[in-house]
């Protein structure tokens, strides 16, 4: 009894730990305390955990175990942190908000560390390796058990404890229909999808650490009993998640594996998604097209319609009512005002809007999230509709109602209500939330029950600082991690570290979407995985890590830098996403949207071979571009009208290639501080914003991208002499010239970058092989090549160039605010050609001394950082220094230029400052730094204003156009005279071109004629009296219009 007892008393940890992991997840959620203004309960497991974290306080004070470990610290800091943020959220945040409670706040927070304590339990329980094994055998049989389940809740009618809403929490047992999601165990269908993506990988992974045929066949039985009812919970997010942790898994287990298991899984993934109608209708839905009702004058959404015969009225009492809204019907309608009549009277076909039975509880007509309602194409022009509200229990009868008015039927793409919720309802909640106080949020329970994302439930409740902390601890994990791995010789310890690894970054992609951080079951089970991983690596670590050393290593590795580059570019332009489309946006959506070939379509249009193909075949007159006709077909498919999502790709472009600028920088500067500085400050220059901001300037990010991917792939061949960086060189340069003929000068930064580096200038000649096959299909395809503005004159090439080259490199340096002073200097110059001559000439002899003095004064390596800087700023703008106009998009690739000049000069001040100490130096260059960041930054705001003040334009000038709408706009020639057209708004285009384009988006009427004028009797002179066929239309200040009539009577 003795032995026993003591037996207990040492793996004590052990057995709970164990214990924990298969009861949490296997016993449902039923409720044992309340606790009031919340339906969240306190359950058994808390008691459990309570009386282990007891025992384990005991063995603490005793000093048979300690709280050393790596992430105790990190820990404490971000409880904390959470600690700090709820109290001041209680005395300043609470008191100016609506339900929103201090005991609902305290029971969060205590939550919070509740979870995450089970960690130390199951870091103290790992005493030897046979650990790994139990552990196997309780996670396998509770995923087991947790799917088998899932299918009796299925098939067989086991009871589900749900705890979705107020209701279902109580405990109440609910049997599913055969449509419902699976839940298992679990209080949702999210929560187990979650689980399940923590879970499988580790079993999968276990697989290889096994020799027995009957542990490997369990093991996959298992996995795939879990993988089918995972698509039972028709969770998306999870499914995704789920298919990248497994291809991590292969990828650290058997690497050559990889390019055959995956497309092995992706087959097997789409065979069963496809068997299962389900999932398949979810994914279906996620995006679907909808007729919507908008008020004509406003634009504004008033629910979904549907057509109906009159005879759908036979029951129901139809009433002719004036009201100025569905939800004033009482307001402003009165008994005597109320007209009955059959529903024989009604026409044939009718549209309606029924009231939802169930609303979202967010503020949307039907719970729907409308994708560019203002955009989305007209059908037609209602003068009333029929509107179905739910019956009351004071109506004998259901009833009717006739509302009068302009009303506009829109087909409109829409979200489903899962989207929704999130992207209209809960999100911006939580971002309110983080905004009140961006470095501690609200604190806990100050964003609601569910947000669905963990991070910006994080950033709501405690803030960047709360965030940051939460963020370090995982960070810490990887470094503890890649570190003590490779001394791992255990192949069952080494493929469930792996297992973990992968269904951690899946959870991680599941946090986007889900709140699995919070969901008990998940993370009780989170944390004690985490707690084993450690106390496996404590026990097969050979040397001690120096975690301050590893620290600093991770904070200054190329993954770190990337990291930091990408917080850059969501600082400075996440709000570029609210800019509405502008000019020439409009004509790239209408290519996309008539699929190459000029036939109307109101919905998306299907990319197929034939129509890509013509891309590259026929230009139309338009510039070769069929790289990028591709990209916005593709885009206007997969995403429609919103511009949202091509902003952010823009962004995501801009982010990549001040990632490749960074690697660009670390080859040539051979220093991690300048190339670090050189990657973060490109993100900085405001003189190429119009690349940013223009969705239509997108081309010209992909081509930037593959001509500095091209470089790069370049430069490893060069080092290592591998075929396939030769390839990637030719394959990058390939595509770059399918994007923007800029791609024509990739093979001059080859011989720049050999140049530099004292090699000869040879080049292979399959290097040079696609600018004539370029040359030659462009000339086929019919593609514009110089005139209007586009062109060069001979003559004035040289006086050009030199001008252009100052002008670039003010705009790029000094940002928008060069602008007047260069035009003004420009359009003196111009009527002074000798002047202009003499002046070239001396800045030509300028250069020329200034780079020889700078020679000889400098190091070798700076030497060839000047040249290559210089040369690249130079070689970029080849294709528009003869212009005789300048853009800010073409300075966009030789900025690189200019950074690399700046970074020298920033390096050749400190050296000369140093000579008054270091202290100095370093202060005096931050300075200098930081001056130059600031001045950068106010201009980026200023040109974002300026964006965002013309997409609002663009949109006003939309709505405005659909209230004059008529039904035979969309089909009868008519022509639409516009006066005033707004050109630029600041540093922003607004109507340069496109605005006929925007027109036929609206209207996709072909016929359509739209002509700009500048003034009302130019215009007038053009039509000689308007018509119903004829419109004049005048811009105001604010971006909406007035319709102008001169009709025979006003003669």
């Amino acid at each position: 009894m003795k032995k026993l007892w003591r037996w207990l008393n040492d793996n004590f940890l052990g057995l709970a730990t164990l214990f924990l992991l298969a009861f949490i997840p296997l016993y449902p959620k039923l409720p044992l305390v309340d606790i009031r203004n919340t339906w969240v309960y306190v359950r058994v497991e808390d008691f459990i955990v309570l009386f282990v974290l007891c025992y384990w306080g005991l063995l603490l004070v005793r000093k048979k175990i300690d709280l050393k470990t790596p992430l105790t610290v990190p820990m404490l800091a971000f409880w904390l942190i959470g600690g700090i943020a709820t109290i001041h959220g209680l005395l300043l945040i609470f008191p100016t908000l609506a339900y929103v409670y201090p005991n609902v706040a305290f029971f969060s927070f205590v939550r919070r560390i509740e979870y995450m304590s089970v960690f130390f339990i199951a870091y103290q329980a790992v005493k030897d390796s046979r650990i790994v094994s139990y552990v196997l055998a309780v996670l396998s049989v509770t995923v087991l058990a947790v799917s088998l389940y899932g299918i009796g809740q299925k098939y067989f009618g086991f009871y589900a404890f749900l705890t979705m809403n107020e209701e279902f929490a109580k405990g109440i047992p609910i049997q599913l229909s055969l449509l419902s999601r699976v839940s298992s165990t679990f209080g949702g269908h999210y929560d187990l999808a979650a689980y399940l993506v923590l879970m499988l990988p580790i079993l999968i992974s276990m697989i290889f650490a096994f020799r027995h045929w009957f542990i490997r066949v369990f093991l996959f039985v298992t996995s795939a009993v879990g993988f089918i009812v995972l698509l039972m919970t028709v969770s998306r997010i999870s499914i995704f998640a789920l298919l990248i942790a497994l291809g991590i898994v292969f990828l650290f287990q058997k690497k050559k594996m990889v390019l055959v298991s995956a497309p092995i899984v992706a087959l097997v993934a789409l065979v069963l998604i496809s068997i299962s109608p389900t999932i398949f209708a979810r994914f279906g839905n996620t995006i679907k097209e909808i007729d919507v009702l908008v008020d004509a004058k406003t634009g504004e959404p008033l629910g979904h319609t549907k057509e109906v015969p009159n005879s759908y009225f036979a029951n129901k009492v139809v009433k002719q009512q004036f009201s100025k809204s569905m939800s004033n019907l009482s307001a402003y309608a009165s008994p005597s005002a109320v007209f009955i009549f059959p529903y024989t009277a009604l026409p044939e076909k009718v549209d309606l809007i029924v009231e939802p039975n169930a609303p979202s509880g967010e503020d949307l007509p039907s719970g729907t999230g409308y994708i560019n309602l203002a955009l989305s194409p007209v059908e037609k022009k209602l003068g009333n509709f029929y509107y179905e509200p739910k019956p009351s229990a004071a109506t004998t009868s259901a009833e009717v109602f006739t509302i009068n008015g302009d009303y506009l039927l829109k087909k409109v793409l829409a979200y489903d209500l899962s989207f929704t919720t999130r992207f209209q309802g809960e999100w911006p909640h939580a971002l309110a939330a983080f905004k009140r106080n961006v470095l501690v949020g609200s604190g806990y329970g100050s964003v609601g029950l569910a947000v669905d994302n963990s991070y910006l439930r994080m950033l709501g409740e405690v803030g960047l600082l709360g965030f940051g902390s939460f963020l370090f601890i995982f960070i810490i994990i990887g470094v503890y991690i890649r570190n003590a791995l490779p001394s791992v010789d255990s192949p069952k310890a080494k493929s469930f570290i792996i297992g973990f690894i992968a269904g951690a970054i899946g959870l991680a992609i599941n946090a986007l979407f889900i709140d699995v951080f919070e969901a008990s079951k998940i993370a009780f089970s989170l944390w004690l995985l985490i707690g084993l991983v450690f106390g496996i690596l404590r026990l097969r670590q050979r040397t001690t890590i120096d975690l301050l050393h590893a620290y600093k290593r991770v904070l200054t590795s190329t993954g770190a830098i990337i990291v930091y580059i990408l917080v850059l570019t969501i600082l400075l332009y996440s709000s570029t996403t609210k800019n509405y489309f502008v000019g020439d946006d409009f004509t790239w959506l209408r290519w996309a949207a008539e699929c190459g070939n000029k036939t109307m379509t109101v919905g998306r249009c299907q990319p197929t071979l034939s129509t890509i193909f013509h891309y590259f075949i026929q230009s139309d007159g338009f510039f070769y571009r069929p790289g990028a006709k591709t990209y916005y077909l593709l885009m206007y498919w997969l995403f429609w009208l919103n511009q949202s999502v091509y902003h952010l790709v823009s962004l995501a472009l801009h982010f990549f290639v001040a990632v490749l600028v960074y690697l660009l920088a670390k080859k040539m500067l051979k220093n991690l501080l300048l190339s670090s500085f050189a990657g973060l400050l490109f993100l900085l220059l405001s003189g190429t914003s119009e690349a940013i901001y223009w969705v239509s300037a997108t081309g010209f990010l992909f081509t930037a991208s593959f001509s500095l991917l091209s470089l790069l792939s370049f430069i490893a061949w060069e080092e290592k002499k591998k075929r396939v960086y030769f390839i990637a060189t030719l394959g990058f340069f390939m595509l770059s010239l399918s994007f923007h003929e800029l791609g024509l000068v990739t093979p001059l930064f080859y011989l720049l970058y050999r140049f530099t580096q004292g090699s000869p200038l040879r080049l292979a000649r399959i290097l040079f092989v696609p600018i004539p096959l370029y040359l030659f299909i462009r000339y086929v395809a019919h593609s514009h090549w110089l005139s209007g503005d586009y062109s060069y004159n001979i003559l004035k090439i040289p006086f050009n160039a030199v001008g252009n080259s100052i002008g670039y490199f003010l705009y790029v340096l000094l940002g928008p605010i060069s602008t007047p002073l260069y035009l003004m200097g420009r359009s003196v110059l111009r009527s002074h050609v000798m002047v202009a001559s003499v002046i070239g000439i001396f800045l030509l002899l300028l250069v020329i001394v200034f780079s020889r003095m700078i020679f000889r004064k400098i190091a070798t390596q700076d030497k060839k950082i000047y040249v290559f800087g210089l040369l690249f700023f130079i070689i970029s703008l080849l294709p528009f220094l003869g212009l005789g106009n300048m853009s800010s998009r073409y300075a966009y690739v030789a900025s690189i230029g200019i950074l690399f000049l700046f970074v020298l000069f920033m390096k050749r001040l400190y050296a000369v400052l140093s000579t008054n100490g270091s202290t100095i130096a370093k202060a005096g260059v931050a300075l200098v730094v930081s001056t130059y960041c600031l001045y950068q930054i106010v201009q980026i705001q200023k040109i974002q204003s300026d964006w965002f003040e013309a997409g609002e334009k663009s949109r006003r000038f939309i709505v405005a156009m659909q209230s004059a709408y008529e039904d035979y706009w969309a089909s009868e020639p008519i022509e639409l005279h516009l006066i005033n057209v707004p050109i630029r708004n600041g540093e922003a285009w607004v109507f340069p071109v496109g605005i006929s384009d925007a027109m036929w988006m609206l209207f996709r009427n072909p016929h359509m004629s739209v002509y700009s004028w500048p003034s009302y009797s130019a215009a007038l002179h053009a039509v000689g009296y308007t018509t119903r066929t004829k419109k004049i239309f005048e811009f105001t200040q604010d971006g909406k219009i007035i319709e102008k009539t001169y009709t025979h009577k006003s003669q």
